[in-house]
């Protein structure tokens, strides 16, 4: 499968890694070209761009993606402008990343196909494991 991972902090960088490993195709993005450089090998290709730009955004092959994934956690504008510029692009899912609660209404609004709050998804996964309810 083909994904195409936006923000490369923590958990974009895992989800990108995590992906390639699984023998996907992946293109992480982020306008960090530090980050790019360090993930370069690490992920199928890397992109440094401000993936909030049209003209940017539009340069990558969304239409032969199968998902979108807007993974940045420490801009609430960025992941918003993201994820509503990709609606009108119409790309097959988009994901969007989530770190807040009026952020993931703002998302889901948006029409973004699925919203995911990846700390609190995995306390709720570790609470489970460490009181042996999994």
């Amino acid at each position: 499968m083909k994904y195409i991972v936006i923000g490369l902090g923590n958990f974009g960088a895992s989800l990108a890694c995590r992906l390639t490993s699984m023998d996907n195709e992946v293109i992480g993005v982020d306008n960090n070209m530090q980050k790019v450089e360090e993930l370069k090998n690490k992920i199928t290709h890397t992109i440094s761009m401000d993936a909030t730009e049209l003209s940017a955004l539009s340069t990558l092959p969304l239409k032969d993606s199968d998902a979108v994934i807007v993974a940045i956690g420490e801009s609430f504008g960025a992941s918003v402008t993201i994820a509503a510029l990709l609606q009108e692009m119409k790309p097959k899912r988009i994901i969007g990343r989530a770190f807040t609660q009026l952020h993931a209404t703002v998302l889901k609004a948006l029409g973004v196909s699925e919203v995911v709050n990846p700390e609190q998804d995995f306390a709720q996964h570790f609470a489970k494991r460490l009181t042996g309810e999994e």
